[in-house]
C-alpha cells in the first residue's frame, strides 16, 4: 500500500494529511537521491529509470488527490 492509497484510505483528514506527507517527502527523498547519490551507492541505468518512473507516479497521484 502507497501512502496515497493510506491517504484515500483515512476517514479524518488529520490522518489524510498525515499519509500526503509522507509521501511529498518520499518524493523529495527519492528526487534528492538522484541528485546526489552517495559515495557508496550510484545508481545502475535500470534503477534510474525506475526511480524517475515512481516520481512521476507520485506527482501525478499528489496533483489527482
Amino acid at each position: 500500500m502507497t501512502f496515497i492509497d493510506s491517504a484515500r484510505l483515512r476517514r479524518s483528514p488529520a490522518q489524510a494529511a498525515i499519509s500526503l506527507g509522507n509521501a511529498r517527502r518520499a518524493l523529495a527523498e527519492i528526487r534528492g537521491g538522484l541528485m546526489r547519490p552517495s559515495r557508496h551507492r550510484y545508481f545502475t541505468e535500470a534503477e534510474v529509470f525506475f526511480l524517475e518512473q515512481r516520481c512521476a507516479q507520485i506527482e501525478a497521484a499528489l496533483e489527482t488527490f
